[in-house]
């Protein structure tokens, strides 16, 4: 599965422990050295460029030359590939130079940063959050402030015992699919952890056997395209990343491999995930971070009275709101599964408010607001809507047909709400206003 491999290279010895261990791996049928001279702090006029001897670029040469003849096995295509930098950073360069080589996967070493404590310093982690591919983060054995490359008695297969952490998240599970597709796997350990232990026994309890039944069906799967395989599974409790880390010592795993996101990551679309990058970064194994595009499910409906409990969980940031099912009618935007934005057509007995329109902090950005309104008005847009708008949000609600009026214009049990601002709408920042059927006003 891992057919055109890139590496970065510093011509140092570790680049070299890389080179030669990607060397061994079976399914590489291609190798692109790829060395990057950094020139920023060289002027660009001719005069200068001049100055600069030519003697660096033969040296990255025949280093390169030197690195290429670490790889024994035979059938691999090698190139080298050397470019220069003047504008942007090194990591950069990386990510331009794997969309144009399109390798299916990256290797790159892990230094320790003196400062920052992490095994996977700034570069790294640029690289594996603006990378399109997938990335291994080599570990290597480390004395005093420097890193060594493992030794020969230690350097085992790769894939030989891999953990494989699962949240069951869709990224996580295509993920596993890779995994079925590799060779050379003596055993894989299956590895759910449970952010939070229930305070109650039997709920607890059924958690942790949802938890053992999915891990049960995620072996079976592997099962079939692995039968030779050994397959274990474990749960654990607590934080992610460090569980991640402490079994991958306690097992003496050969390679930890992960989706690049976890669940509430991919549904907000964030570069990496936050557990993925942590471990990546200090975890002392090599790392196989897995790269999946996001295709995210969005569905926006009327909740049913019985799923308003989505709203209200939604709402607790928002004046901790609740809803009524004899009044409200809610409108909810999920993504995969779970809620993210809402809005409500609350019936007064004088009239229609819209409220409680809210999405999730880490949701906002993407347009689910407007998706849950646009629901709404669809689905209550022939009566005549009224709202208290923040006034910076005016245009926004106009743009739905709203257009903004005088207090009195109210339904007087809508007005009620904002009776503490005494008619001063400006001193509260919100401005009523008032949407009429498309039908009404061509009469």
């Amino acid at each position: 599965m891992f057919e055109k491999v890139l590496i970065p290279t510093d011509l140092s010895e570790q680049s070299d422990a890389i080179i030669a261990r990607a060397g061994r791996i079976s399914t590489i049928r291609e190798i692109v050295l790829l060395h990057i001279m950094d020139r920023r702090g060289i002027d660009n006029n001719k005069k200068n460029r001049d100055r600069v001897p030519d003697s660096a670029e033969r040296t990255a040469q025949e280093k390169l030359k030197r690195q290429q003849a670490l790889i024994r096995a035979s059938g691999i295509i090698l190139r080298t590939v050397i470019r220069e930098n003047t504008a942007i950073s090194i990591p950069e360069m990386i990510i331009q130079s794997a969309e144009i080589e399109r390798p299916s996967l990256i290797i790159m070493g892990a230094r320790k940063g003196l400062l920052s404590g992490s095994l996977l310093g700034s570069g790294g982690t640029t690289v594996l959050a603006g990378g399109r591919t997938h990335i291994l983060v080599m570990r290597f054995l480390e004395k005093g402030i420097f890193t060594h490359p493992l030794p020969e008695e230690q350097d085992d297969n790769l894939f030989a015992k891999i953990l494989f952490p699962l949240d069951f998240s869709r990224p996580a599970t295509d993920a596993l699919t890779y995994l079925e597709r590799m060779d050379g796997i003596a055993e894989v350990i299956l590895l759910h952890v449970i952010r939070q232990i229930e305070r109650q026994e039997e709920t607890l309890n059924l958690r942790v056997r949802e938890v053992e039944k999915r891990l049960s069906d995620a072996r079976e799967t592997l099962r079939q395209s692995h039968p030779e395989v050994r397959v274990r599974l474990m749960v654990r409790f607590g934080n992610p990343f460090e569980q991640i880390c402490r079994v991958s010592l306690e097992e003496h795993v050969s390679l930890i491999m992960m989706s690049r996101f976890g669940k509430m990551d991919y549904l907000t679309k964030i570069p990496v995930g936050i557990t993925t990058s942590r471990v990546a970064r200090e975890a002392k194994k090599p790392v196989l971070v897995i790269y999946t595009d996001i295709h995210l499910d969005i569905n926006v409906r009327e909740l049913t009275p019985s799923e308003f409990y989505f709203a209200e969980k939604i709402w607790i940031d928002y004046h901790q709101t609740k809803s009524d099912p004899v009044t409200d009618r809610i409108f909810c935007v999920f993504v995969e599964d779970t809620p993210v934005s809402v809005a409500r057509c609350k019936q007064h007995p004088d009239g229609y408010e819209i409220d409680g329109i809210f999405t999730w902090k880490e949701f906002r950005g993407n347009g689910y607001a407007k998706k849950a309104i646009s629901a709404l008005i669809d689905g209550c847009g022939s009566e005549t809507l009224y709202m208290y708008a923040v006034q910076s949000l005016v245009n926004f609600y106009t743009s739905f047909g709203f257009e903004p009026i005088r207090e009195q214009e109210l339904p007087a049990t809508i007005r009620e709400r904002y009776a503490w601002a005494i008619g001063d709408m400006n001193a509260a920042e919100v401005c009523p206003m008032k949407r009429v059927p498309v039908r009404q006003k061509e009469k």
